[in-house]
């Protein structure tokens, strides 16, 4: 995506929130946003085959879950982060 594209992704919400259930390829993983804190500037990444082990607040083991990524999808000016030169949308275009 161009800086152009996405500068306009990002003065929208509701374009934001039409990345949820996207499909990606992120450093050579598949991945799904599974989440998005534009408060933030987080992406959440949820992976389609690898789990891991989520603790409860104790920090015992109690469930599996798939694997997370947060990243940060923009600085604190607003600038688009390196992330996004690697993303591969495995559903299309946006």
């Amino acid at each position: 995506m161009s800086q152009q594209q996405l500068q306009v992704l990002f003065s929208n919400n509701d374009a934001l929130y039409d990345l949820v259930g996207r499909k990606v390829r992120y450093l050579g993983e598949d991945y799904f946003i599974s989440d998005l804190l534009p408060k933030e500037d987080m992406l959440i990444l949820a992976s389609r085959e690898d789990e891991s082990v989520q603790d409860d607040s104790f920090g015992r083991a109690t469930r599996m879950v798939p694997k997370n990524q947060r990243l940060r999808f923009r600085d604190a000016k607003g600038n688009p982060t390196a992330i996004w030169d690697e993303f591969i949308f495995l559903d299309g275009a946006l």
